[in-house]
Protein backbone atom coordinates (compact mmCIF):
# COMPACT_ATOMS: atom_id res chain seq x y z
CA UNK A 1 0.00 0.00 0.00
CA UNK A 2 1.10 3.30 -1.18
CA UNK A 3 2.40 5.83 1.54
CA UNK A 4 1.81 9.77 1.71
CA UNK A 5 4.93 11.35 3.29
CA UNK A 6 4.80 14.52 5.04
CA UNK A 7 7.67 15.72 7.13
CA UNK A 8 8.27 14.18 10.40
CA UNK A 9 7.40 10.81 11.53
CA UNK A 10 5.68 10.25 14.78
CA UNK A 11 4.13 6.37 15.22
CA UNK A 12 3.03 7.52 18.71
CA UNK A 13 0.63 10.17 17.47
CA UNK A 14 -1.83 8.18 15.60
CA UNK A 15 -1.96 6.18 19.18
CA UNK A 16 -2.86 9.20 21.14
CA UNK A 17 -5.17 9.91 18.33
CA UNK A 18 -6.77 6.77 18.76
CA UNK A 19 -6.70 6.60 22.20
CA UNK A 20 -8.33 9.81 22.76
CA UNK A 21 -10.88 9.10 19.96
CA UNK A 22 -12.23 6.30 21.75
CA UNK A 23 -12.33 7.66 25.26
CA UNK A 24 -14.33 10.65 23.86
CA UNK A 25 -16.76 7.84 22.86
CA UNK A 26 -17.39 6.73 26.17
CA UNK A 27 -17.19 10.13 27.91
CA UNK A 28 -19.58 11.02 24.82
CA UNK A 29 -22.07 8.34 26.14
CA UNK A 30 -21.59 9.14 29.88
CA UNK A 31 -22.42 12.87 29.20
CA UNK A 32 -25.68 12.03 27.49
CA UNK A 33 -26.40 9.21 29.86
CA UNK A 34 -26.51 12.33 32.78
CA UNK A 35 -28.26 14.09 30.43
CA UNK A 36 -31.48 11.74 30.05
CA UNK A 37 -31.06 11.27 33.55
CA UNK A 38 -31.14 15.35 35.13
CA UNK A 39 -34.35 15.23 31.96
CA UNK A 40 -35.73 12.53 33.60
CA UNK A 41 -36.28 11.37 29.92
CA UNK A 42 -38.87 8.64 29.76
CA UNK A 43 -38.41 6.62 26.51
CA UNK A 44 -34.50 6.29 26.59
CA UNK A 45 -34.71 4.37 30.14
CA UNK A 46 -34.10 0.55 28.61
CA UNK A 47 -30.76 2.22 26.70
CA UNK A 48 -29.17 3.46 30.07
CA UNK A 49 -27.34 -0.12 30.30
CA UNK A 50 -26.20 0.10 27.00
CA UNK A 51 -24.52 3.86 27.53
CA UNK A 52 -23.29 2.52 31.36
CA UNK A 53 -21.20 -0.20 29.03
CA UNK A 54 -20.01 2.30 26.35
CA UNK A 55 -18.69 4.54 29.38
CA UNK A 56 -16.80 1.22 31.07
CA UNK A 57 -14.12 1.86 28.53
CA UNK A 58 -13.89 5.95 30.46
CA UNK A 59 -10.91 4.38 33.29
CA UNK A 60 -8.75 2.69 30.64
CA UNK A 61 -8.82 5.13 28.09
CA UNK A 62 -8.14 8.32 30.58
CA UNK A 63 -5.62 6.47 32.55
CA UNK A 64 -4.16 5.69 28.90
CA UNK A 65 -4.22 9.51 28.07
CA UNK A 66 -2.43 10.52 31.21
CA UNK A 67 0.56 8.13 30.89
CA UNK A 68 1.03 9.86 27.50
CA UNK A 69 1.44 12.89 29.29
CA UNK A 70 3.92 11.86 31.62
CA UNK A 71 6.08 10.12 29.02
CA UNK A 72 5.46 13.52 27.30
CA UNK A 73 6.49 14.94 30.64
CA UNK A 74 9.59 12.81 31.29
CA UNK A 75 10.71 13.56 27.66
CA UNK A 76 10.39 9.92 26.27
CA UNK A 77 7.43 10.72 23.71
CA UNK A 78 7.04 14.30 22.04
CA UNK A 79 4.05 15.30 21.28
CA UNK A 80 3.11 18.51 23.42
CA UNK A 81 6.03 20.17 21.88
CA UNK A 82 5.80 22.94 24.30
CA UNK A 83 7.12 20.76 27.27
CA UNK A 84 11.03 21.11 25.57
CA UNK A 85 12.27 23.34 28.12
CA UNK A 86 14.77 25.14 25.46
CA UNK A 87 11.21 27.23 24.50
CA UNK A 88 11.62 29.19 27.54
CA UNK A 89 15.18 29.63 27.66
CA UNK A 90 16.13 32.87 26.91
CA UNK A 91 19.72 32.04 25.55
CA UNK A 92 18.41 29.41 23.45
CA UNK A 93 17.73 29.10 19.50
CA UNK A 94 14.22 27.49 20.16
CA UNK A 95 13.49 30.39 22.45
CA UNK A 96 9.71 30.83 22.02
CA UNK A 97 8.45 34.40 23.55
CA UNK A 98 4.57 33.60 22.95
CA UNK A 99 5.21 30.53 24.65
CA UNK A 100 7.03 32.17 27.45
CA UNK A 101 3.71 34.68 28.43
CA UNK A 102 1.09 31.68 28.66
CA UNK A 103 3.80 30.02 31.24
CA UNK A 104 1.66 30.58 34.01
CA UNK A 105 -0.91 28.31 32.51
CA UNK A 106 1.45 25.51 30.71
CA UNK A 107 4.16 24.92 32.47
CA UNK A 108 4.08 20.62 33.57
CA UNK A 109 3.28 20.49 37.30
CA UNK A 110 0.30 22.18 36.58
CA UNK A 111 -0.58 20.86 33.69
CA UNK A 112 -0.14 17.37 35.19
CA UNK A 113 -2.48 18.27 38.12
CA UNK A 114 -5.03 19.22 36.13
CA UNK A 115 -5.24 16.61 33.79
CA UNK A 116 -5.16 14.54 37.01
CA UNK A 117 -8.21 16.10 38.00
CA UNK A 118 -9.65 15.21 35.17
CA UNK A 119 -9.16 11.78 35.24
CA UNK A 120 -10.08 11.14 39.14
CA UNK A 121 -13.26 13.37 38.40
CA UNK A 122 -14.18 11.33 35.35
CA UNK A 123 -13.77 7.84 36.85
CA UNK A 124 -15.33 9.03 39.87
CA UNK A 125 -18.87 9.92 38.33
CA UNK A 126 -18.49 6.88 35.86
CA UNK A 127 -17.89 4.52 38.98
CA UNK A 128 -20.62 6.59 40.99
CA UNK A 129 -23.29 6.42 39.01
CA UNK A 130 -23.00 3.19 37.44
CA UNK A 131 -22.91 1.63 41.08
CA UNK A 132 -26.04 3.35 41.81
CA UNK A 133 -27.77 2.69 38.71
CA UNK A 134 -27.13 -1.21 39.62
CA UNK A 135 -28.48 -0.61 43.37
CA UNK A 136 -31.45 1.07 41.95
CA UNK A 137 -32.20 -2.16 39.59
CA UNK A 138 -32.28 -4.01 43.04
CA UNK A 139 -33.67 -2.00 45.31
CA UNK A 140 -36.57 -0.63 42.88
CA UNK A 141 -36.09 2.89 45.64
CA UNK A 142 -37.32 6.13 45.38
CA UNK A 143 -34.24 7.26 47.04
CA UNK A 144 -31.77 6.00 45.28
CA UNK A 145 -33.10 7.15 42.10
CA UNK A 146 -33.27 10.65 43.34
CA UNK A 147 -29.01 9.80 44.65
CA UNK A 148 -29.00 8.58 40.84
CA UNK A 149 -30.74 11.93 39.50
CA UNK A 150 -28.22 14.48 42.08
CA UNK A 151 -25.54 12.63 41.43
CA UNK A 152 -25.70 13.08 37.62
CA UNK A 153 -26.57 16.50 37.71
CA UNK A 154 -23.11 16.66 39.75
CA UNK A 155 -21.50 15.27 36.49
CA UNK A 156 -23.27 17.38 34.20
CA UNK A 157 -21.84 20.54 36.28
CA UNK A 158 -18.58 19.13 36.55
CA UNK A 159 -18.03 17.98 33.32
CA UNK A 160 -19.15 21.19 31.74
CA UNK A 161 -16.34 22.89 33.53
CA UNK A 162 -13.57 20.25 33.56
CA UNK A 163 -14.03 19.24 29.89
CA UNK A 164 -13.41 22.88 28.30
CA UNK A 165 -9.90 22.54 29.94
CA UNK A 166 -9.56 19.26 29.17
CA UNK A 167 -10.49 19.83 25.16
CA UNK A 168 -7.48 23.04 25.80
CA UNK A 169 -4.69 21.15 27.82
CA UNK A 170 -5.40 17.70 25.46
CA UNK A 171 -5.50 19.48 22.11
CA UNK A 172 -5.48 23.27 21.74
CA UNK A 173 -2.22 22.99 23.73
CA UNK A 174 -0.42 21.37 20.97
CA UNK A 175 0.17 24.33 19.03
CA UNK A 176 0.85 26.98 22.21
CA UNK A 177 0.98 29.89 19.73
CA UNK A 178 -3.03 29.40 18.48
CA UNK A 179 -6.40 29.66 20.74
CA UNK A 180 -10.23 29.68 19.84
CA UNK A 181 -12.84 30.46 22.34
CA UNK A 182 -15.39 28.52 20.60
CA UNK A 183 -12.44 25.30 20.48
CA UNK A 184 -13.95 23.32 23.37
CA UNK A 185 -17.46 23.63 22.41
CA UNK A 186 -16.75 22.35 18.48
CA UNK A 187 -15.10 18.99 20.63
CA UNK A 188 -17.88 19.20 23.16
CA UNK A 189 -20.13 18.58 20.35
CA UNK A 190 -17.90 16.02 18.32
CA UNK A 191 -17.75 13.87 21.49
CA UNK A 192 -21.57 13.89 21.84
CA UNK A 193 -22.40 12.36 18.20
CA UNK A 194 -19.96 9.58 18.62
CA UNK A 195 -21.56 8.36 21.81
CA UNK A 196 -24.57 8.68 19.97
CA UNK A 197 -23.63 7.28 17.09
CA UNK A 198 -21.94 4.33 19.08
CA UNK A 199 -25.09 3.73 21.55
CA UNK A 200 -27.10 3.35 18.15
CA UNK A 201 -25.22 0.67 16.31
CA UNK A 202 -24.48 -1.09 19.96
CA UNK A 203 -28.24 -1.00 20.76
CA UNK A 204 -29.17 -2.65 16.78
CA UNK A 205 -26.45 -4.84 17.45
CA UNK A 206 -27.83 -6.12 20.72
CA UNK A 207 -31.46 -5.97 19.91
CA UNK A 208 -30.84 -8.18 16.23
CA UNK A 209 -28.54 -10.63 18.51
CA UNK A 210 -31.88 -10.83 21.00
CA UNK A 211 -30.59 -9.30 23.93
CA UNK A 212 -32.17 -5.75 23.90
CA UNK A 213 -35.76 -6.93 23.30
CA UNK A 214 -37.94 -3.95 24.45
CA UNK A 215 -35.83 -1.73 21.54
CA UNK A 216 -37.71 -1.05 18.86
CA UNK A 217 -38.28 1.20 16.17
CA UNK A 218 -39.80 4.09 18.73
CA UNK A 219 -36.85 4.25 20.61
CA UNK A 220 -34.51 4.12 17.18
CA UNK A 221 -36.74 7.42 15.77
CA UNK A 222 -35.23 9.32 18.84
CA UNK A 223 -32.12 8.29 18.97
CA UNK A 224 -31.81 9.26 15.11
CA UNK A 225 -33.34 12.98 15.92
CA UNK A 226 -30.63 13.17 18.42
CA UNK A 227 -28.00 12.13 15.64
CA UNK A 228 -29.61 14.47 13.21
CA UNK A 229 -29.34 17.44 15.66
CA UNK A 230 -26.25 16.47 17.10
CA UNK A 231 -24.48 17.11 13.53
CA UNK A 232 -26.36 20.10 12.64
CA UNK A 233 -25.02 21.55 16.27
CA UNK A 234 -22.06 20.82 15.32
CA UNK A 235 -21.76 21.82 12.34
CA UNK A 236 -22.67 25.24 12.79
CA UNK A 237 -19.57 25.30 15.66
CA UNK A 238 -17.41 24.06 12.47
CA UNK A 239 -19.14 26.83 10.41
CA UNK A 240 -18.97 29.60 13.05
CA UNK A 241 -15.32 29.33 13.58
CA UNK A 242 -14.37 28.83 9.78
CA UNK A 243 -16.48 32.00 9.67
CA UNK A 244 -15.46 34.34 11.60
CA UNK A 245 -11.65 33.45 10.88
CA UNK A 246 -12.40 34.37 7.59
CA UNK A 247 -13.84 37.28 8.18
CA UNK A 248 -11.49 38.63 10.91
CA UNK A 249 -8.82 37.49 8.95
CA UNK A 250 -6.23 37.53 12.07
CA UNK A 251 -2.96 35.73 11.05
CA UNK A 252 -2.60 33.70 15.04
CA UNK A 253 -5.93 32.39 14.58
CA UNK A 254 -6.30 31.67 10.54
CA UNK A 255 -2.80 29.88 10.64
CA UNK A 256 -5.28 27.00 11.79
CA UNK A 257 -6.44 26.45 8.63
CA UNK A 258 -3.43 27.54 6.45
CA UNK A 259 -1.88 24.65 8.15
CA UNK A 260 -4.42 22.17 7.71
CA UNK A 261 -4.73 23.25 4.43
CA UNK A 262 -0.74 23.06 3.69
CA UNK A 263 -0.69 19.53 5.20
CA UNK A 264 -4.01 17.95 4.56
CA UNK A 265 -5.19 19.86 1.56
CA UNK A 266 -9.31 20.28 2.03
CA UNK A 267 -9.55 17.59 4.19
CA UNK A 268 -11.30 20.45 6.61
CA UNK A 269 -14.19 20.41 4.13
CA UNK A 270 -14.32 17.03 2.86
CA UNK A 271 -15.02 15.45 6.29
CA UNK A 272 -18.63 17.85 6.36
CA UNK A 273 -19.74 14.90 3.61
CA UNK A 274 -19.54 12.15 6.51
CA UNK A 275 -20.36 14.40 9.22
CA UNK A 276 -23.17 16.74 8.21
CA UNK A 277 -24.26 16.33 3.93
CA UNK A 278 -25.03 12.82 4.35
CA UNK A 279 -26.86 12.64 7.91
CA UNK A 280 -28.56 15.82 7.03
CA UNK A 281 -30.34 14.40 3.34
CA UNK A 282 -30.95 11.34 5.19
CA UNK A 283 -32.27 11.89 8.47
CA UNK A 284 -34.15 14.39 7.55
CA UNK A 285 -37.06 11.97 6.85
CA UNK A 286 -38.70 10.46 9.79
CA UNK A 287 -39.24 7.38 7.80
CA UNK A 288 -35.77 6.70 7.59
CA UNK A 289 -35.27 7.56 11.31
CA UNK A 290 -36.63 4.06 11.64
CA UNK A 291 -34.93 2.56 9.39
CA UNK A 292 -32.21 0.07 10.98
CA UNK A 293 -30.16 -0.48 8.15
CA UNK A 294 -30.33 3.16 7.29
CA UNK A 295 -29.64 4.48 10.41
CA UNK A 296 -26.98 1.69 11.13
CA UNK A 297 -25.30 2.89 8.46
CA UNK A 298 -25.57 6.41 9.01
CA UNK A 299 -23.87 5.99 12.87
CA UNK A 300 -21.50 4.15 11.46
CA UNK A 301 -20.56 6.83 8.45
CA UNK A 302 -20.35 9.55 11.53
CA UNK A 303 -17.93 7.47 13.40
CA UNK A 304 -15.79 7.45 10.72
CA UNK A 305 -16.20 11.06 9.77
CA UNK A 306 -15.25 11.98 13.64
CA UNK A 307 -12.44 9.66 13.96
CA UNK A 308 -11.25 11.99 10.53
CA UNK A 309 -12.42 15.16 12.48
CA UNK A 310 -9.81 14.48 15.64
CA UNK A 311 -7.29 13.47 13.51
CA UNK A 312 -7.57 16.75 11.68
CA UNK A 313 -7.05 18.74 14.92
CA UNK A 314 -3.95 16.74 16.53
CA UNK A 315 -2.26 15.52 13.72
CA UNK A 316 -1.11 18.99 12.27
CA UNK A 317 0.09 20.02 14.98
CA UNK A 318 2.65 17.73 16.39
CA UNK A 319 5.50 18.79 14.82
CA UNK A 320 4.07 20.45 12.03
CA UNK A 321 2.68 17.19 10.51
CA UNK A 322 4.18 13.70 10.16
CA UNK A 323 3.85 10.82 7.90
CA UNK A 324 0.73 9.76 6.93
CA UNK A 325 0.35 6.09 6.25
CA UNK A 326 -2.77 4.15 6.49
CA UNK A 327 -1.56 0.86 7.68
CA UNK A 328 -0.51 2.65 10.75
CA UNK A 329 -4.01 4.26 11.29
CA UNK A 330 -6.18 0.89 10.82
CA UNK A 331 -3.18 -0.23 13.21
CA UNK A 332 -3.68 2.19 15.97
CA UNK A 333 -7.73 1.47 15.56
CA UNK A 334 -7.54 -1.88 15.69
CA UNK A 335 -5.09 -1.78 18.86
CA UNK A 336 -6.81 0.27 20.81
CA UNK A 337 -11.24 -0.16 19.10
CA UNK A 338 -10.33 -3.99 20.00
CA UNK A 339 -9.17 -3.25 23.28
CA UNK A 340 -12.19 -0.85 23.95
CA UNK A 341 -14.88 -3.81 21.79
CA UNK A 342 -13.04 -6.19 24.69
CA UNK A 343 -13.63 -4.01 27.33
CA UNK A 344 -17.46 -3.24 26.47
CA UNK A 345 -18.40 -7.08 25.60
CA UNK A 346 -16.73 -8.36 28.91
CA UNK A 347 -18.45 -5.59 30.97
CA UNK A 348 -22.01 -7.12 28.84
CA UNK A 349 -20.86 -10.70 29.79
CA UNK A 350 -20.33 -9.73 33.69
CA UNK A 351 -23.67 -7.63 33.98
CA UNK A 352 -26.11 -9.83 35.15
CA UNK A 353 -29.43 -8.04 34.10
CA UNK A 354 -29.50 -5.85 30.57
CA UNK A 355 -32.47 -3.98 31.80
CA UNK A 356 -33.37 -0.63 34.13
CA UNK A 357 -36.68 -1.95 35.80
CA UNK A 358 -35.54 -0.10 38.73
CA UNK A 359 -35.95 3.65 37.60
CA UNK A 360 -39.83 4.38 38.10
CA UNK A 361 -39.68 5.64 33.95
CA UNK A 362 -39.14 1.72 33.08
CA UNK A 363 -42.45 1.34 32.04
CA UNK A 364 -43.04 4.54 29.95
CA UNK A 365 -40.12 3.61 28.31
CA UNK A 366 -40.84 0.00 27.57
CA UNK A 367 -44.42 1.04 26.22
CA UNK A 368 -42.87 4.17 24.79
CA UNK A 369 -44.59 4.82 21.34
CA UNK A 370 -43.44 7.87 18.91
CA UNK A 371 -46.85 9.10 17.49
CA UNK A 372 -45.88 9.22 13.97
CA UNK A 373 -44.34 5.86 13.24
Amino acid sequence: MKKIYIKNHNPCTVFYIAIFYFTSISLGALLFLGIQNISKSGWSVILHPVMEEISSFIPYGILMIFIVLLLNAMDIVHIFHWMNSHLSDPISSKYDKIFVNKKLFLNIPFFLLRSMIYVLGCIFFYLSIKKISHKLYISHSLNDYKKLYSKSVAFIIFFSFISIFMIWDWIMSLNPHWFSTLFSWYVLSSWIITGISFITITSIYLHKKGYLTFFNKNHLHDLSKYLFSGSLLWTYFWFSQFLLYWYGNIPEEVIYFIKREKIYHSIHFWMLIPNFIIPFFVLISSKNKSNYKIVFSVSLLLLIGHYIDIYNLIAPDVNNGFNFCILEIIGSLLTIGGFFIYILFLNFKRRKFLSSEGNPFFKESKNYKYPYI
